[in-house]
């Protein structure tokens, strides 16, 4: 009872209203808007040498103010892009008063000593200068806040110069002082307030103020909540980055098709070996569930780079879900040997201790990750997972949540919670999960089924026959939405539907288009009885002698056929009788005439 009474304390507390809005809410779409397509802008071209100047121009910045992720990001694309052709460098920042404070303050920024840096940056003028003073008092303020040992505290902790930073710096830009990275600073400070709109808006200023920063283009993807609001954004530059963009964007919204249109749009550009983009190739296959093609661009990619680690957590789940434990294992070691420390190795780890169902240690790992980055997305999901197999549901429902706070778009957190729910019972919160991974999946078959399924356990079997219909339409990946389709239509009285889709279900099992499951048995046995009922002899036995085959339909199945040869010789004698009773009829004025001795006339005669 306490542990019930935990797991309902843990339901958000805005669940009872917004669950009936959304309710209502798929209800009244779910036929129209689960097929639409984006409408994106064509690829954006450009030389490659117009790539590598604008790297180089980007990558002078990034590293000026001590930008370390997005040079890194800047010299991978460089180094990978083929070595023709002649480009001229932008010119290299000059000297200034404040250019030995902030090489000394980018030392520190390695070292985290970001308060230490603030007071350094006081006094400098340039907006270089200017926009490492915000940067580091906003680094500050996060370093505090991931310290905060309590997981849950941290959640709901904000750091505490969001406030200042944002007053400083919109004051900043009012008097045109910001520069690209000011603007996209300010817009993580507005994103990390909840001031989204106006985050949006002035990212997309800074975009064209100078297209070249990746950052802002990789800030501006992460607020994309929906195609709705992608579609509707002010009209961005038309830059080769804009593809990079839009990849990130299609990815996390799962249009999958449209990532790797941009894709091979980057490959024709000439970025064939492009290590950022066989990664994202890889998610895309990934996020299809297409796990061979995912694999082999991974494997491509460890041969280019052996040692690299960022993609070695993807990998792995690849590996779980194939079940290959020999490739697990070696993988778990190389993790290990490389770098033993990082978030990702801790997931290899979790990973090779799950598919050895030691679930205990799994969780270890899953937790070491999290020390190493609390807001690592794949562990807190996968740690779910985990203690859903230990039947700790509190625990993998905590996890679950805290995956979605991280990244409210990621459907495998949402969906997790719907399952937890669903083995408690709880149909109508677990109801209320799937809408919303089934929002970021609209054409994941898995998501409506699991809809369905909780209409059915609700008592609302026509919502689920919608469902699965849906299933259908968007293409069954798991081959049960037409099975459940057709005992759903037995449900609701719908013999014309129950018969069409038993029917189609045996037929995809005879051609093996799909495996056969235990269900196979008992659609023979309604499709048995309806033909029976409908008098329709040799249809009915033909299903009937298929339940004798089966050891959950065998006794009902000999009952059928003897029945059905008991309806068959009786209608055999009635057909008997009717033929006797018309003979007699026929014959009986003849038989009369001669028993009473008369004679017979000449037209008697003539009768036959």
């Amino acid at each position: 009872m306490s542990i019930m009474s935990d797991i309902e304390h843990s339901v958000d507390p805005n669940f009872l209203t917004a669950s009936s809005a959304s309710l209502t809410s798929l209800n009244n779409d779910i036929d129209d808007n689960y097929l639409t397509d984006l409408t994106l802008d064509p690829p954006a071209t450009a030389s490659l040498d117009q790539v590598r100047y604008d790297l180089y121009v980007a990558h002078v910045g990034c590293k000026l103010r001590g930008l370390q992720t997005y040079s890194q990001w800047i010299a991978e694309q460089l180094i990978y892009l083929p070595k023709n052709g002649k480009v001229k460098l932008p010119d290299q920042p000059r000297w200034n008063a404040d250019y030995d404070v902030i090489e000394f303050v980018k030392q520190l920024m390695l070292s985290q000593e970001y308060l230490r840096a603030v007071t350094l940056l006081k006094g400098c003028e340039t907006k270089a200068g200017k926009f490492l003073y915000f940067y580091c008092k906003y680094l500050a303020g996060e370093k505090e806040r991931i310290e905060t040992v309590d997981v849950k505290a941290r959640r709901e902790t904000k750091n505490r110069y969001l406030t200042e930073l944002r007053v400083d710096l919109e004051n900043y830009r009012q008097e045109n002082k910001l520069d690209v990275y000011g603007l996209w600073l300010l817009g993580i400070v507005l994103h990390k307030s909840g001031i989204e709109d106006k985050a949006i808006s002035v990212l997309v200023d800074s975009l064209h103020v100078d297209m070249t920063f990746w950052g802002s283009w990789k800030e501006l993807a992460k607020l994309m909540k929906n195609k709705h609001q992608l579609q509707s954004l002010p009209l961005l530059p038309h830059h080769w980055l804009k593809n990079f963009f839009y990849i990130e964007v299609c990815q996390e919204m799962y249009y999958a098709n449209d990532a790797l249109s941009y894709i091979q749009a980057l490959h024709d550009m000439g970025m064939t070996n492009n290590p950022y983009l066989l990664s994202k190739k890889a998610e895309v296959h990934y996020t299809l569930r297409e796990y061979d093609l995912a694999k082999d661009a991974l494997k491509q990619l460890l041969e280019m780079d052996p040692n690299r680690m960022d993609i070695v957590d993807m990998y792995s789940n690849i590996l779980y879900v194939k079940e290959d434990k020999v490739g697990l294992t070696h993988l778990a070691h190389h993790a290990v040997e490389v770098e033993k420390y990082r978030p990702e190795t801790c997931c290899v780890v979790g990973n090779y201790y799950s598919i050895y169902e030691d679930h205990s240690k799994a969780i270890c790992y899953f937790q070491r990750a999290l020390k190493l980055n609390p807001d690592y997305l794949s562990a807190w999901t996968l740690m779910g997972h985990e203690y859903v197999e230990l039947k700790n549901y509190n625990m993998a429902i905590e996890c679950y949540r805290n995956a979605i706070d991280i990244n409210s778009r990621d459907y495998r957190a949402w969906y997790g919670i719907g399952q937890t729910y669903e083995i408690l019972k709880m149909y109508t919160y677990c109801l209320y999960y799937y809408m919303e991974a089934q929002r970021l999946r609209p054409t994941d078959s898995r998501m409506v089924v699991a809809l369905g399924e909780s209409y059915e356990k609700l008592d609302q079997p026509a919502k689920a026959r919608k469902c699965y219909m849906r299933a259908l339409n968007v293409g069954d990946q798991e081959d049960i939405a037409m099975i459940r389709l057709a005992r759903v239509c037995e449900t609701l009285k719908d013999d014309e539907g129950a018969v069409r889709w038993f029917s189609k279900y045996i037929d995809m099992v005879k051609s093996s288009e799909i495996e056969a499951g235990e269900d196979i048995c008992f659609a023979h046995r309604y499709l048995a009885h309806y033909y029976l009922k409908n008098e329709r002899w040799s249809e009915a036995d033909i299903h009937a002698h298929k339940c004798c085959e089966y050891k959950e339909t065998k006794n009902e199945g000999r009952a059928l056929v003897r029945q059905i040869a008991a309806h068959r010789n009786s209608e055999s004698n009635n057909v008997m009788s009717i033929r006797r009773n018309i003979l007699e009829e026929v014959l009986s004025p003849t038989q009369k005439r001669t028993r009473g001795g008369g004679e017979v006339s000449d037209s008697d005669k003539s009768f036959p």
